[in-house]
């Protein structure tokens, strides 16, 4: 959590587009701003038809103090007009896709908070003695395996599709990144390849796992439970 929100914070000072898309943020926001918590957003009309503000919170976010605005999608995109279309090409839409860098970024929040809640909830209930016996909440983590890869997967959308339309910002566009030496088929076979491949790896950890888990805690490095649960009963005897 810390080193994302200084990661966010860089991210203001150096990709703006991105974090105004990010936050959903079309207009240049008030002083200080007001954090989205939740948005329908029309990208069409570049505006949102609804949305939930939390007062100085992004302000705080962005600069660790209740006070300071960021500049909106719709500023962003004039600014950029006159520094990158000489290069790029008159034209240009500099503004990502807006929905879903919005929408991931706060997935990711979503799953990284999940992981910091059940792992003090967790902490809790081994503190106070509970935890083995807390069934409900020992089921609940299993689904909760996923939480690392879905947060970092919506992390890794988020940074890719908000920088768009750059593969490096404000040096080379996605347009510009396109091997002429790569076809179309030779990316569509290391796609499949990579996918096959992954999918056999997942299968067998999935078996192993089950395969152990079904064994019991009792048969772990082969001790009997008896030895362990009966006080009068001697190892070795």
């Amino acid at each position: 959590a810390l080193s994302g929100h200084t990661q966010a914070q860089y991210l203001v000072k150096t990709q703006p587009m991105k974090m105004a898309a990010a936050e959903g943020i079309w207009k240049d926001t008030a002083d200080p701003a007001p954090w989205s918590a939740f948005a329908i957003i029309d990208s069409y009309k570049q505006e949102n038809k609804f949305e939930i503000n939390i007062p100085y919170a992004m302000s705080f976010l962005a600069y660790s103090k209740f006070e300071g605005g960021l500049k909106g999608m719709e500023t962003l995109q004039k600014e950029y007009t006159v520094k990158y279309d000489s290069v790029v090409g008159e034209g240009t839409n500099y503004i990502p896709p807006v929905k879903t860098t919005y929408w991931s970024f706060r997935l990711m929040i979503g799953f990284g908070m999940g992981m910091i809640l059940l792992s003090l909830m967790g902490a809790y209930l081994w503190r106070k003695g509970r935890l083995e016996r807390s069934s409900l909440f020992l089921k609940f983590l299993l689904p909760a395996i996923a939480f690392p890869f879905l947060a970092n997967t919506f992390g890794w959308v988020m940074t890719e599709v908000g920088r768009q339309p750059w593969t490096v910002f404000g040096l080379m566009t996605t347009a510009d990144s396109i091997s002429p030496n790569v076809s179309g088929g030779t990316i569509l076979f290391s796609i499949i390849m990579y996918l096959l491949l992954f999918t056999i790896l997942a299968s067998v950890m999935i078996y192993l796992m089950v395969h152990e888990i079904k064994k019991g805690p009792e048969n772990l490095h082969g001790i009997d439970s008896k030895v362990t649960t009966d006080p009068f009963n001697k190892v070795g005897a």
